[in-house]
């Protein structure tokens, strides 16, 4: 298994995932990858104006010199008349092309080789305008205030990711962390955990990163995944067979596991 994660975070996939980071994905040799925030680089994002989409681009307050700010192009760009899909209803849309290219290029592996890649990040299924932050000491920051200074992120569109694939191979998701964690039996995890604490402050421990991770207005549902798989992983075997193939066990996270009593 191969790990491809942000190159400022490598403390935090856990230490028995074999972890790579590439430049390219082409460099892996083994077709089964996990992206965290991986998705956030390079956003553009677009305005919808009367005289059509116009990129948004930062440019210096020409009355102080020391200050950014954003300008909307005067005209239209490459980027405005090639990334904005047909008939798109927004107000407000963001696009990275990189994410776009990573993605083609794993969907041409797993459509060809086999494998696997599961993203988990904040993101929405096409819905969202403008979701481009800034965070220092785990505060929002004005993300044109002392550049370098703060984290910058924005939500991963998943529906554009999906679109990149063509078909090319079966996506699963976006779902909410809540329902995947629930579908891996956190529940069940949970509740052997507690039976095994030591102290009260080690089994309330528990209970808050339980709550962090599956309440909705903390990480429950801001936090998404999202799946990519060949299509032959999720084919039924041929009634008519002689030799009747097993059917392919359900991917992990993505549908309900039954607990045998």
């Amino acid at each position: 298994m191969k790990t491809l994660i942000n190159r400022g975070s490598p403390k935090r996939v856990f230490p028995f995932v074999g972890i790579g980071v590439y430049k390219m994905c082409q460099e892996a040799v083994l077709f089964t990858w996990q992206m965290n925030s991986l998705m956030l680089c390079l956003y553009i994002n677009f305005k919808k104006t009367e005289q059509g989409w116009r990129e948004i681009l930062v440019d210096v307050n020409p009355q102080l010199s020391n200050e950014l700010r954003f300008v909307l192009a005067p005209f239209a760009t490459l980027s405005s008349e090639t990334l904005i899909k047909t008939g798109e209803e927004r107000m407000h849309v963001e696009v990275s092309p990189d994410a776009g290219l990573i993605i083609e290029t794993v969907t041409d592996r797993i459509s060809s080789h086999g494998g696997a890649l599961l993203v988990a990040d904040y993101g929405h299924d096409g819905i969202k305008g403008d979701t481009f932050r800034g965070f220092r000491g785990h505060k929002l920051h004005d993300v044109l205030k002392e550049p370098g200074t703060a984290d910058l992120t924005a939500d991963v569109d998943f529906s554009y990711l999906q679109s990149v694939t063509a078909g090319k191979v079966k996506c699963l998701g976006p779902i909410t962390q809540q329902e995947f964690l629930r579908n891996m039996c956190i529940d069940v995890r949970l509740q052997v955990l507690l039976n095994n604490a030591n102290n009260p402050s080690t089994y309330q421990q528990l209970i808050n990163a339980y709550d962090m991770l599956m309440n909705p207005e903390k990480m429950g549902e801001r936090f998404k995944f999202f799946a990519m798989v060949p299509h032959s992983r999720l084919v039924a075997p041929e009634k008519n067979h002689k030799k009747l193939k097993p059917m392919s066990p359900p991917v992990a996270g993505f549908s309900v596991i039954e607990m045998g009593r």
